[in-house]
């Protein structure tokens, strides 16, 4: 058997880059049957540590197929004729969608599916209608098309098994791990020039509508009207969305906020750890999540966190987080307030977050998944 990964994704950091990153770079230590080829652009080498494992070889394709219409053109149109050439009988694709007609030419499908939000929340969805209506589709036929099919949680499971009417023996649940660069962090390293590391609350998300970022902007207003504290607010965020971005701005403004927050946009990831480890809190809004990995980085580095009660994010955070519900910013901010004033709450959250973050580890994601694809 020939084994062939699909990783070509997007250039913008996202949840399915960091995988596609990690899965690279924990791949040879775990035992691999046959030889595996790669297929992975130019813009990923950078952050790939090259396997001197002869049984690993890279498909280095174009930055062009980074953009969402090349690359789905190549994944359905070329990709599966690359594949018989190479005379591959199994693909393994972690990017939400595979080529079409893998059965014709009996290649093997095992799909990763990291969301189920073109089902749950279409309507807020980045990007025009028709890209989001072909992504949805393909997402949805290929689903039906795979072998086997890893979904990152329990709630992912369940959910997407009632809305497709899945077999859910064809369904299997992989925890994702934590990067590395956040278990063994160097708070003297990395440090972002100029910047002042105290008095902040942090959030690291994308700009989305199923975010919910204007009310944690309306919690912090309420927190910093009602305490008259000098606490900045810090979002690292990717602008996805730039119709709500611009509502953010004018709510910004209209608040007079515009001195109390502060904006990284496409940060290189090597000073997340710093900025986790130096902040008040961390709080994430999110509607949508079959996992989401920013809340465990946060843990990592001894930051509490505060988060949405929604989705998958109970499940994945355990009892090393504080929730709360996303549609009532009064209870954001009530959530604040008692990080700020029960200090045994605070660190009783960051005791157990130590703890409970040995559930989650990249080589376990590999060494089970490569299971799955071999069984």
């Amino acid at each position: 058997m020939t084994l062939a990964i699909d990783m070509i994704g997007t250039s913008l950091g996202s949840g399915t880059r960091t995988y596609n990153l990690n899965f690279c770079n924990y791949l040879d230590k775990n035992v691999m049957k046959e030889k595996i080829y790669i297929f992975i652009t130019k813009d990923y080498l950078k952050d790939v540590k090259i396997s001197e494992n002869s049984k690993i070889k890279f498909k280095v394709k174009s930055h062009i197929y980074t953009n969402v219409f090349f690359r789905i053109f190549w994944m359905q149109f070329l990709f599966p004729f690359e594949l018989k050439k190479l005379k591959v009988t199994q693909l393994y694709s972690p990017m939400n969608m595979s080529p079409l007609i893998l059965g014709i030419l009996k290649i093997k499908l095992t799909l990763a599916l990291h969301s189920n939000l073109p089902w749950v929340y279409f309507n807020m969805m980045p990007g025009n209608l028709i890209r989001n209506i072909i992504t949805k589709y393909l997402m949805q036929f290929s689903i039906k098309l795979c072998d086997n099919l890893i979904v990152n949680s329990e709630f992912a499971k369940k959910e997407i098994i009632k809305i497709l009417n899945l077999d859910p023996k064809k369904v299997f649940v992989i925890y994702l791990g934590i990067d590395k660069k956040f278990l063994f962090s160097d708070e003297n390293k990395n440090l972002i020039p100029d910047f002042k590391y105290d008095n902040y609350i942090i959030s690291v998300l994308s700009c989305v509508r199923y975010h919910n970022i204007i009310n944690i902007l309306k919690a912090f207003k309420l927190f910093k009207d009602k305490t008259k504290s000098k606490m900045k607010l810090i979002f690292i965020m990717q602008i996805l969305d730039k119709d709500y971005f611009k509502e953010i701005e004018k709510f910004i403004i209209n608040n007079d906020l515009k001195n109390e927050i502060i904006f990284f946009h496409n940060l290189n990831s090597i000073y997340l750890a710093n900025l986790y480890k130096k902040a008040s809190l961390y709080i994430f809004s999110s509607y949508c999540e079959v996992f989401g990995l920013t809340s465990l980085e946060a843990m990592s580095q001894g930051c509490p966190v505060l988060i949405s009660n929604r989705s998958a994010l109970p499940e994945i955070n355990g009892k090393a987080a504080h929730y709360f519900n996303p549609d009532d910013y009064q209870e954001i901010y009530e959530s604040i307030l008692t990080i700020f004033e029960n200090n045994d709450y605070k660190n009783k959250l960051i005791s157990n977050g130590n703890t409970h973050l040995r559930k989650f580890d990249w080589s376990k994601t590999v060494r089970e998944t490569l299971n799955i694809i071999y069984s």
